[in-house]
Formats: C-alpha cells, structure tokens, sequence
C-alpha cells in the first residue's frame, strides 16, 4: 500500500513540474546525508538560484509558488530528504 502511495505523489510531482511550460532536468547528487535530489530549470543563462522548500512540501510544487524567479535564475531547487519527493526517504547519518 505504501509504494502504491508513493507512485500516486511522484506522478503528481513529475506533473506539477510540467506545468511550469519550461525544461526541467532532474539531477541526483550523492551527499554524506543520502541520495539528495535536484530539479534544474529556468533561464540558463542567469543568475544561479539554489532554493529549498519548506517542510513536508515538495521542490515541484515550491517551483509552481515562485514561477517568477524562472525567466531570470538559473535554478537548482533541492528537495529535502525526509520530505515527500523525490530526495532519500531518510538521513543516512
């Protein structure tokens, strides 16, 4: 029951990321706290913006608030492990 769970609010994700109408990538980095996730996207050509979301959200619905900040930054949004998305379900250490 719980996969069947987790598959309903990944596809729910991967949905609220298209809805931006603006290439993403996803990019996974190894960090000595667990399997850390990344969604790249915005203007490529500005500014870097890296951007946490707040607790038990989700990197895509964050991105979906602060469209504004996608024509100018070049954003890394990070989805926090131990919250729902797509970031290690817990810490390793």
């Amino acid at each position: 029951m719980l996969q069947a769970g987790k598959e309903k609010s990944l596809a729910l994700y991967d949905r609220q990321l298209l809805k931006l109408n603006m290439p993403f990538s996803d990019m996974y980095v190894k960090t000595s706290f667990g399997k850390t996730h990344l969604a790249e996207t915005g203007n490529k050509t500005g500014k870097p913006l890296l951007v946490f979301h707040g607790g038990n959200a989700t990197t895509a619905y964050n991105l979906l608030m602060c469209q504004f900040l996608l024509n100018d930054f070049h954003i890394y949004a990070v989805d926090t492990i131990g919250h729902p998305g797509k970031s290690g379900e817990k810490r390793e250490r």
